[in-house]
Order: structure tokens, then C-alpha cells, then sequence
């Protein structure tokens, strides 16, 4: 250890200090005397160091302050004058995170970098900013961020707008966010859980400047804080930055920020909420239900870790009890669990979908007598030693997806450390584990049950009732609101309003000056060092079938991916074949069940996925692989047992149990209807790509046209049982051949040699069948420049082509030409001035060219501000040190940590797409040499694709009818 107990180290105390073997690390708890800050540190050799520092903040109203601040503490500050130093950074950062989070009770700022000049700049402006922001003293920061009168003369309309408003409104439109925040409210009636902290649209126009100061001013104090750092740094040097430049300015102080415990209620608490479906759409099994359970505020980690474990047993896993006897009693469509404990009390919720409005006191029924049954009766204990496994595999695992696994530490670690406790705990489960397993041969999960939901009467039992027209109503009582108070103003009050309103457009859309951009820290294109991995992929044929390796230290996990082309299928087959992706492992096959089924793959694998992709080539647009991928893992001295079960799911699948696949299908639709809208941007991208491309033809069959076929299918499962019994198992016998399948192995030599040995299990019972060329489907779009009409209040709004249909070639230059338009152009047409939350754009390798707003109030206006790009880039002026930091912020994406894991999957993904390590090295080359002239002469490559006719949208219906007529086709989203 780097110090002794009650050493004092640049003005922090070492309070506590141990060694946390689950995550590889010497941890100390300090506090820095003067100020009263915390400070935790996770000392190891990781070079993507992570700092945050957090704040507990306990709003006692719907406002959205926490929120409010979260984003206009990033909009200037003392030694950065600028309008948002955060976008400055974002565009010329190597950080490998760098963002800020509002929870319920607190708020985060967290960046990570492997860079260790680049670590300090983020730092130093977070801290700036969280300590000494603008948005004290500038009340347009408010006015931007938060909420605004908007009027543009005196006979417009007068309005709300704002970012954090604008998104509030996208992010309480979904029917479980609304539920969410009606049942929180009334579990939690006299505590912070029980307001919106991120604000309610209705009550964030309350918010006053003086409320909003005064906010900052008690909550943003080193008293108040919690800072953690994490990694391989000089930490003599980061600790007395810290106490120099920052904390030693502040003196401790008491800070009234505690959460406040909630009473236990006396008996449950129940009600009926409604939420807006669209005019045209059937209020037929759109009923949700939920039962919201709140713990008490002591639980222990072991206890916690069993909950965990104990929803997935109930509800998520496949043949699980709770579920079971739901779906059984016809109460809905799915049922599903989650389990939080990032509140100081931890909240269980069970969720029925796809019910009815009068079957809330049968919901709840069913739920009670399942749960004291299974607590008396006894839990499988098979199932829960399975449950153990998968939960203990993927705790050691520590795949994060390549996002920084410090801050994932970290942010576990505020779980406790917000609330007093030791946040060390937190990080550890190793012995907790041990002790569940001694556990399963007790009554111990029983008991858990029986204690802290079955006896505890802290619940509140929710309905949603989905109503026709209740969002138009809203808007229409929001116009009329502000139609009245327009009318009672005088002509200066209107004229204060129009001058504000001319005020805050022209900051927005004034640049910054050279001399505040010149305040951001920058690296120099020198730093752009990082090497362009060589990716070895060792070919040789295994019986017939070609196996390739990539050679990687895998820490005993061994990584399988099986590629089975899709040659032998026509188009007719393809949603088939993405349902059969989603229904293996949940039916039964010859050998087992599929909850037995269930409790061998948790008990001996890390899982296993299954889903359709298109692998297009890099240099061409008409060409795709289409396959059907599984992705599958598991301690290399279970493959044996991994490739069993994946040669029986594969060669063994049953498609008789009828009321099993209508189970699963109803799931898959109620999943659906539960996430379309939020994930609306992914959905409207790729069916605008469908307009265009082959590739995106091919992968919008897993977008809304899957979507619509789901809704067909359940409408019309009894009548078509039998056909789409046989079809699946005909289109599974057409994918799952020897001679359509490749597969990939990820690891040392001992995993390479663990699957070959036991390939027999997997290919013995597979048909041979007969080899077909890769073949391109055709799915011409039923029409193009659609619009989907929802009952949410935002839109996203999406428009695009194919640039090398126009004879322009890919570059580097594009790369950093995105980064530009994310950060500069769409930054601030889209969301500052236009008041979306965000905006994307792609510029691809085959040719296609997307530009996407998100939660976003506008449509026409936003269209506009894609078609005036071209101009944009055509006049560009740059200095060299703005182009630098383009480039440098476009180089940040290549230093992502990757998991063994997507090595060797991005290997192949190159491989199959022809992108060469050469091809790769000249594209990295181009933007580490990009000039402001190279993108200047992208303007007519974008001029080219903003004059293709594709555009599509999804949101309100509102909004897109009095827009309608740029839109070829306007539809309603499945019923």
C-alpha cells in the first residue's frame, strides 16, 4: 500500500485502505480536511483512468433542477469563458468517456482518458465548471438549458422551450416512464424518490432564476462532495492538483443534502393512471400493471446480491414461476422484473404488459398467492444454483462493452458510499457469493422473500390506462395556458418576451470568440500515436467447415461464434428466421425442457445470443453476407458443455408446444409496443437506409417491417398455429447445415483446442445440406418518405442517401467532417436553437450518409437545417488550432479499450467486410492530416445526398399531420 492509516497527503486524510481483489485494486478512502470533500481511490494499472466528482442532491420538487444544472454548470465558467466548454472538449478530446448523469439523488460528472495529458485537461475543466460555473450569474444559461417564453413577434403563438424541457417531454412520453413516476411518487410521498429529479414538463416552467442559483449554492460545496479516481496515474501529483488549485479555497461546512427515509406503509397503496395512445389505435391489451415493492434502507450486500439473483429466478428466466403463473392466469402478454438498488431504499417492481384495465386486483392476486407459495413450497434449487453461476460468471467477466470499467466501479460504488456506508463493500462479492452457496441448502432465499416483500406491506400497485387523445389534450391545455397568459401581458411585457427571445437566438447562434477557445487545454496531432492493431485470423478447415482463430488472452473464457449463411432462404423466409432467433433456448427441445433447458445454460455457460446480420463490403454497396449469428461463451472448462447444448438447441428445436410459441411471440410483440417509440432514432435510421441501400433493406427486416409482421402474427396466431409451426422448423432445418456454417474461436491455444475437440457434439447431428452462392435479397420499400405517427410529444426526424450512387468516394476527411457536424453545426441548429436533446450523423464506408435528431420539437425547421448543410461546409473557416481539435476529438473513437471479446469479433467483421488493416492505416492517416480545405470539398458530396427524396420521422401526430404533405406515406405504428 501506497500510505499508512491517518497519513496526511496534500491535505487528504487516508481514512480507511484494502486491497479489493475483485477488482484488482489497492482502495483508500481520504478526506480532504479543509473542505470536507471525499475522495476514493481505486489504485491499479489501468491506463483508462477514470474521475468523477459527485454531488448528493435531494430535490423536494418536480422542477427538474438537479437536471437543469447537471447541464448549464457545463455552459462557462471562470478559467473558461466559453458558451459550452463540454462541446469544446467533446471535439478535441482523446477521452474515452465524458459525460454528466442526473439520479435521483445525486449528480455525477465523469470523464476517462488514457491519456494522461488529457485525463488533467477534462479534470480541471469539470471541476471549473461544477465549482465555478456562468449559470450563476447569466440567466440565458437557464433560459437555454432549462426552460424560456419563446415568442418571435407579436401575433406568433407563445411558447415553452428549452433542452432539458424538450427532453423531459420525450422522456415522460413512453407509458413506463410515466408509471414509473406515478408509483414512485406515491411510494415514496415524504422523500426526494417521490419527485421527477430530472423534471416534469408541467412544473419545470415554475423554475425561478433566483431558486435555481440558490440551488447550486447549497448543494455544489466540496462538503458535499464525493471525488473518485481510479487507475494507473501519479497520484502524489493528482492529490495536490486537487488541494491546490480547488479544494483549499473552500472550508468545511454542514450541508443539509441526507435522503430522508421513507415510513413503512401500513397496507398497500393502489391507483389507476392514464397515459395517451394515438387516435387510430386500439386501447385492447394496452393495459400495464406493476407492483412496486420498496426495502428497507439497511439491506447488506449479501442480501442485495440474492435479490438480484432471485428475479431473475422468478421472472426472467425461461420457465420462471412468477411468470409462469401469470401468463397462465391470461393476466398479459409479459411479465417482467427488475430490481434497483441505487436508491437508499431498494425498489422491487413486477411489470404485466399487454393486459386490461379491470385486471389490476387479479394481477395482484396472483402475485401474492404465487409468492407465498413459492416461499412455502421452496424455491427449484437447481434453478437457483444456475441463477448463481450466470450472475457469479459475469461479475468476473467484466465485460463492459469497451467503456471504461473504473467508471462502472465507481458508479457501484456511490450505491452505498451516497448513503453513508462503506463504499468498498460495494466492489466486493466474492465472499457473498461463497455464503449463497451455503446458502441453497437452506430456506435462506425463502426467507428473503417472505421478509422484505411478503410481509412488507411498502408497495404501491399501479395500472395504466392507455387513453385516446389525452397527449393532443395536453398540448392543446398547455396553448390555451399560454394563449390566456399571452393575452393578460401588456405590449412592453410582449416586447420583453420578443427581445429575450432575439437575445438568446443570437448568443445561440454567435461562435466563440478565438481568445475564449484558446482557455480549452488541446493536445497536438503529435498525440495521435496509437497503432493500428495487426488482426491475425488463423483459417483452417475443421470436417468440412472453416474455422478461424484470433490468438488472445481470454482469462479461461472461452468466446464461439458460429456464422450460418442464409443461401438457401427466399425473402418470404426472413422474418422467420429473425423470430427463430429470438425463440431458441426457450422451447423445449428432444433432451429437455426449456426451463431445464434454462438451468443448464445459466449453470454452464455465459450464454449464448442469437440474431441476423448483413455483412456488407466496404467497397460495395450492392453486396452483403447475410447470416445468422450466434455468439456464445463459458469457462473454457465447460465448452464441453457449451457446445452440447448449443448442438442440441441448433439440431433439436421443438416447435409442437403451441402454447409455449404463442407465449413467446406475445412477449416479443409486448416488448415491441413497450420500446419503439424510445428507441425511435435506431428505427427511423435503418428504415430510411431500407430506402437506398441493399444492406439496409436487408437489415430493416429486423426494424418496423418485423415490427408489423409481429402484429400480423398475433392477430392471426390461432388461425395460422399449424403453418407457422411448420415454417419455423422448415426454415431452421434451410439455416442450420454444415455447409452454410463457419465459425470463429476467440482465446489462447487451450481454447482453440477445448472447442475442437468437442466440435462433434455440435456438427454429428447437423445436416450436411447443399452449399449455395451468398445471395442478396430483394425487399423493395412499400414506399419511401414515411412518417410514424405515435402518441409522444417529440420527434426524430431522419434524412439521408447513398453518396457513392453520386460518384464520391469515402475518406478520412468525412471522419472528422461527422465530428464537426456533431459538435458544431447540429450542436447548434438542432439542439441549441431548434431545442433538440441531440442529433447523429453517419457518413459509412458503403456509401451511406444519415443525419438523425433526437427527442427533438421540431420537423420541418430541423429538415431545413440538414438542406442549408452544404453551405455550411462550403464557406467553413477554420484556424489550425480548431481543425486540430477536430481531428483529435475524431481519433478519440480509436481509443476505446476493447474486451478480448470484441477483438476477435471486429477481426472478423473486418475480414468479412474486405477492410483491410492497410485500408484502415490510409483512413487514419487522412483525418490525422485533415485540413479545413478537405472538408470544404466534402460540400457537394452532402449537397448530393440532401437532394436525394428520403426522409423519415417518427412522433407526434400532431406535429407530422400539419407537416404531412413531405411525406409520401403517413402511418400509425403497429397495433
Amino acid at each position: 500500500m501506497k500510505w499508512k492509516m491517518g497519513d496526511m497527503v496534500h491535505g487528504f486524510r487516508v481514512n480507511s485502505m484494502s486491497h479489493i481483489e475483485e477488482v484488482n485494486s489497492d482502495a483508500y478512502l481520504m478526506e480532504h480536511v479543509k473542505s470536507g470533500a471525499r475522495l476514493m481511490y481505486l489504485d491499479n494499472d489501468d491506463d483508462n483512468k477514470v474521475f468523477y466528482i459527485c454531488f448528493r442532491t435531494t430535490p423536494d420538487n418536480s422542477k427538474g433542477t438537479p437536471h437543469i444544472m447537471e447541464h448549464s454548470t457545463l455552459c462557462g465558467s471562470r478559467k473558461y469563458p466559453l458558451k459550452e466548454p463540454f462541446v469544446e472538449l467533446a471535439k478535441g478530446s482523446l477521452n474515452t468517456f465524458l459525460n454528466a448523469i442526473t439520479w435521483p439523488d445525486k449528480t455525477m460528472y465523469p470523464i476517462a482518458s488514457r491519456n494522461d495529458v488529457d485525463f488533467h485537461n477534462l479534470m480541471d475543466v469539470y471541476l471549473d465548471a461544477v465549482f465555478y460555473p456562468n449559470c450563476l450569474k447569466n440567466p440565458q444559461i437557464l433560459m437555454q438549458e432549462g426552460w424560456h417564453y419563446e415568442l418571435e413577434n407579436k401575433d406568433a403563438p407563445l411558447t415553452y422551450n428549452g433542452v432539458v424541457y424538450n427532453e423531459m417531454k420525450g422522456a415522460l412520453s413512453s407509458p413506463e416512464a410515466i408509471m414509473e413516476d406515478r408509483a414512485m411518487e406515491k411510494l415514496f410521498p415524504n422523500t426526494t424518490y417521490g419527485v421527477e429529479s430530472g423534471g416534469d414538463p408541467e412544473v419545470i416552467p415554475t423554475l425561478s432564476f433566483r431558486e435555481f442559483t440558490e440551488f447550486h449554492r447549497r448543494f455544489y460545496h466540496p462538503s458535499n462532495s464525493y471525488i473518485y479516481l481510479y487507475g494507473d496515474m501519479d497520484i502524489e501529483k493528482t492529490l495536490d492538483y486537487l488541494d491546490r488549485e480547488y479544494l483549499s479555497a473552500f472550508d468545511k461546512r454542514n450541508v443539509d443534502s441526507m435522503v430522508k427515509t421513507q415510513a413503512p406503509f401500513s397496507k398497500r397503496v393502489s391507483l389507476t393512471a392514464p397515459y395517451g395512445i394515438a387516435e387510430n389505435e386500439s386501447t385492447e391489451g394496452k393495459a400495464i400493471h406493476a407492483l412496486y415493492t420498496a426495502f428497507n434502507d439497511h439491506m447488506t450486500t449479501m442480501d442485495s446480491l440474492a435479490f438480484r439473483i432471485l428475479n431473475y429466478v422468478l421472472i426472467d428466466m425461461d420457465g420462471a414461476p412468477l411468470k409462469q403463473a401469470v401468463l397462465d392466469a391470461g393476466l398479459g402478454s409479459d411479465l417482467s422484473g427488475s430490481y434497483g438498488d441505487s436508491y437508499k431504499q431498494p425498489v422491487w417492481i413486477v411489470e404485466a404488459t399487454g393486459s386490461e384495465v379491470d385486471k389490476q386486483a387479479a394481477f395482484a392476486d396472483v402475485v401474492d398467492s404465487t409468492l407465498r407459495s413459492i416461499a412455502l413450497k421452496g424455491i427449484d434449487k437447481d434453478m437457483l444454483e444456475a441463477a448463481l453461476n450466470r450472475t457469479e460468471f459475469t461479475a468476473r467477466e467484466n465485460d463492459y462493452q469497451g467503456r471504461p470499467k473504473g467508471l462502472f466501479y465507481g458508479v457501484r460504488a456511490m450505491d452505498m458510499w451516497l448513503y453513508d456506508r462503506n463504499p468498498m463493500d460495494a466492489l466486493r462479492y466474492i465472499d457473498d457469493m461463497n455464503t449463497l452457496r451455503k446458502n441453497l441448502k437452506t430456506n435462506y432465499f425463502e426467507n428473503l422473500l417472505l421478509r422484505y416483500v411478503i410481509k412488507n406491506p411498502h408497495q404501491v400497485l399501479i395500472t395504466m390506462k392507455p387513453e385516446k387523445g389525452l397527449t393532443e389534450k395536453a398540448n392543446q391545455e398547455t396553448a390555451e395556458k399560454l394563449a390566456s397568459f399571452k393575452s393578460s401581458l401588456s405590449d412592453e411585457q410582449l416586447e420583453k418576451i420578443m427581445a429575450s427571445t432575439k437575445a438568446l437566438k443570437e448568443r445561440q447562434a454567435s461562435g466563440e470568440t478565438e481568445e475564449a477557445l484558446k482557455t480549452i487545454p488541446l493536445l497536438s496531432r503529435k498525440d495521435l500515436k496509437r497503432p493500428i492493431e495487426e488482426e491475425v485470423l488463423e483459417k483452417e478447415s475443421v470436417s468440412g467447415v472453416d474455422h478461424f482463430h484470433f490468438q488472445v488472452h481470454t482469462n479461461g473464457i472461452t468466446y464461439l461464434n458460429l456464422y450460418f449463411t442464409l443461401g438457401n432462404l427466399k425473402e418470404a423466409d426472413i422474418p422467420y428466421a429473425i423470430l427463430l432467433s429470438s425463440l431458441l433456448r426457450s422451447l423445449s427441445t428432444t433432451k429437455h425442457s426449456y426451463t431445464e433447458l434454462a438451468r443448464l445454460s445459466n449453470a454452464y455457460t455465459g450464454g449464448m445470443s442469437f440474431a441476423l446480420n448483413g455483412y456488407g463490403k466496404v467497397n460495395d454497396t450492392s453486396s452483403y453476407l447475410p447470416a445468422l449469428t450466434i455468439r456464445a461463451k463459458a469457462l473454457t472448462s465447460k465448452t464441453d458443455k457449451l457446445m452440447d447444448l448449443l448442438g442440441e438447441v441448433i439440431n433439436h428445436t421443438l416447435f409442437t408446444d403451441a402454447k409455449r410459441l404463442k407465449e413467446l411471440v406475445l412477449q416479443e410483440k409486448s416488448e415491441w409496443d413497450m420500446s419503439a417509440f424510445s428507441r425511435g432514432h435506431t428505427l427511423v435510421m435503418t428504415r430510411l437506409t431500407s430506402y437506398f441501400s441493399k444492406g439496409g433493406e436487408f437489415a430493416e427486416q429486423s426494424g418496423l417491417s418485423y415490427y408489423y409482421f409481429l402484429a400480423d402474427l398475433v392477430k392471426h396466431f390461432d388461425e395460422n398455429r399449424e403453418g407457422l409451426q411448420e415454417k419455423l422448423a422448415a426454415v431452421s432445418g434451410k439455416i442450420f447445415t454444415r455447409s452454410g456454417l463457419f465459425f470463429e474461436t476467440i482465446g489462447e491455444e487451450e481454447e482453440k483446442k477445448a472447442v475442437l475437440e468437442n466440435l462433434p457434439l455440435l456438427l454429428d447431428d447437423m445436416e450436411v445440406g447443399v452449399k449455395t452462392a451468398p445471395h442478396v435479397y430483394s425487399f423493395p420499400p412499400e414506399s419511401r418518405n414515411e412518417a410514424f405517427l405515435t402518441s409522444g410529444k417529440v420527434q426524430y426526424v431522419a434524412k439521408g442517401g447513398n453518396f457513392k450512387s453520386h460518384g464520391f468516394a469515402y475518406t478520412g476527411a468525412l471522419r472528422v467532417m461527422e465530428t464537426i457536424l456533431r459538435y458544431e453545426y447540429l450542436w447548434k441548429k438542432v439542439r441549441v436553437l431548434g431545442g433538440a436533446y441531440g442529433a447523429f450523423t453517419q457518413f459509412l464506408r458503403d456509401g451511406t450518409a444519415i443525419l438523425c435528431s433526437y427527442r427533438d420539437p421540431n420537423l420541418a425547421q430541423t429538415i431545413r437545417a440538414y438542406e442549408e448543410l452544404p453551405a455550411y461546409l462550403e464557406n467553413l473557416t477554420l484556424s489550425d488550432r480548431e481543425m486540430t481539435k477536430y481531428v483529435i476529438g475524431t481519433m478519440a473513437a480509436d481509443e476505446i479499450q476493447l474486451t478480448p471479446s470484441m477483438k476477435g469479433e471486429r477481426a472478423m467483421v473486418h475480414y468479412l467486410s474486405g477492410n483491410t488493416r492497410e485500408s484502415r492505416m490510409k483512413i487514419r492517416d487522412e483525418i490525422i492530416n485533415c485540413q479545413v480545405e478537405d472538408i470544404r470539398r466534402l460540400a457537394p458530396l452532402v449537397d448530393s445526398v440532401m437532394k436525394d427524396p428520403y426522409i423519415c420521422v417518427m412522433g407526434s401526430e400532431d406535429k407530422i399531420q400539419k407537416d404531412k404533405d413531405l411525406f409520401d406515406k403517413v402511418r400509425s405504428l403497429p397495433d
